[in-house]
């Protein structure tokens, strides 16, 4: 059985490891992240044989791992950057770091303004930001914590995304144009 697998984890990787990749990268924009989040998800892949053989869309569930892989790699470099923020933790890497530190100031950071934007959500939607986006759950673990169904959760978090949006654009309008 599991000879059979490897033969077929191998077409796998044969019809999907350059076009997972290419996916891959046009979301992080990053060569050694984007190899080594695809050896992830066929790592994956692999890892549930099982229940790869049986699934109805092999392709649909090699592209929905990836996806998440890049939101978790995304999230991670997000909660990075902000403990950097936070801890005042710049490092200068390069003798021209004070010109690119002067020209980033000039522009508008709008890390300076999250906290501003999530202080006019309500605390449920608080909450399910934080749940989310700062302690990476997913919507079944939200669903299961809250006590609601995965598509209130999920109907929720359409809604929040909406909301921000408009906050942003009011915020945006209010203070810079």
């Amino acid at each position: 059985m599991k000879k059979n697998f490897d033969l077929f984890f191998d077409e796998l990787c044969r019809k999907y490891y350059e076009k997972v990749l290419k996916y891959i990268y046009f979301s992080i924009k990053d060569e050694t992240s984007a190899r080594d989040i695809t050896q992830e998800v066929f790592l994956i892949v692999y890892e549930k044989s099982s229940c790869i053989l049986s699934h109805p869309n092999i392709g649909g569930f090699i592209f929905q791992t990836a996806k998440n892989l890049v939101k978790k790699h995304k999230r991670e470099l997000y909660n990075k950057l902000i403990t950097e923020i936070n801890n005042d933790n710049i490092s200068y890497i390069a003798d021209n770091t004070y010109d690119i530190l002067d020209t980033i100031d000039k522009k508008i950071n709008e890390f300076d303004f999250i906290s501003d934007i999530i202080d006019m959500l309500t605390e449920d939607k608080k909450k399910l930001y934080i749940m989310y986006y700062i302690k990476n759950k997913t919507m079944e673990e939200i669903a299961k914590e809250l006590g609601i169904s995965y598509s209130a959760v999920r109907m929720r978090y359409v809604r929040l995304r909406k909301e921000i949006k408009a906050l942003v654009q009011e915020f945006a309008e209010e203070n810079f144009y």
